[in-house]
């Protein structure tokens, strides 16, 4: 699943986000992929982890992802691992990489989806496109400031050179409850579905029996 979340943040969340990269300390992104780094794919900067800055961002971007109805519907999460802000300067890429299917800390967990959220206007900056491998040729993503894409971490994916101002982006992954994707497709679907019936005959058997399929599905599948 390749789903375009709009507006998960708002124009006081960006304009926050983009004081506290002005104030904080960026790192070499190569440091937490270090061969990566070394080979040359990942040329990044990354803001520097247990910092003011970063806890004040780590907690704009969970709260903005905790009240999108969307976001919730789509990837039944979990555990969302702790965000990163990255920063790509003119020159700086990372190239076709898979991201990792376990993380160690700060706790276990398994890497079901990624999420990157555009920071700058895509007018501001050149190049800086999330590229995916979708299977069907590559798909080359800039979206406004606020949005973002979810994709599954299976995916290879890389970001294309920034030529000109630079790029700013908030970064994590998700564990699902639901770790198949063809299901939580069909549960995202039927989502859709139920929130039409909910519109057209909110009181109507057949609303709620949808809404009651797939509640009795997302108990199936979901694990604790």
């Amino acid at each position: 699943m390749l789903l375009w979340l709009q507006k998960i943040l708002d124009a006081d969340e960006i304009a926050r986000l983009d004081r506290l990269a002005g104030q904080a300390s960026f790192l070499d992104g190569g440091l937490s992929a270090p061969e990566l780094g070394r080979k040359g794919v990942k040329k990044n900067l990354e803001m520097k982890m247990r910092s003011k800055q970063q806890t004040q961002f780590e907690e704009i971007v969970l709260a903005a992802l905790e009240r999108n109805e969307t976001f919730r519907t789509a990837a039944v999460p979990k555990v969302i691992q702790r965000p990163i802000l990255s920063k790509y300067d003119v020159g700086m890429h990372y190239g076709t990489h898979i991201d990792n299917p376990i993380q160690r800390h700060p706790e276990p967990m398994r890497l079901d989806l990624s999420i990157t959220i555009f920071l700058r206007e895509p007018g501001t900056y050149g190049g800086g496109e999330l590229v995916l491998d979708t299977g069907y040729g590559e798909k080359a993503i800039k979206l406004p400031a606020g949005d973002g894409m979810l994709y599954p971490t299976t995916m290879l994916h890389r970001v294309a050179p920034v030529t000109s101002g630079y790029r700013l982006a908030a970064i994590t992954w998700i564990q699902s409850m639901v770790r198949d994707q063809a299901q939580r497709q069909i549960l995202y679907d039927l989502a859709l579905s139920t929130q039409w019936a909910l519109k057209m005959a909110p009181e109507s058997p057949d609303y709620h029996r949808l809404n009651n399929a797939r509640a009795n599905l997302v108990r199936m599948w979901a694990t604790d």
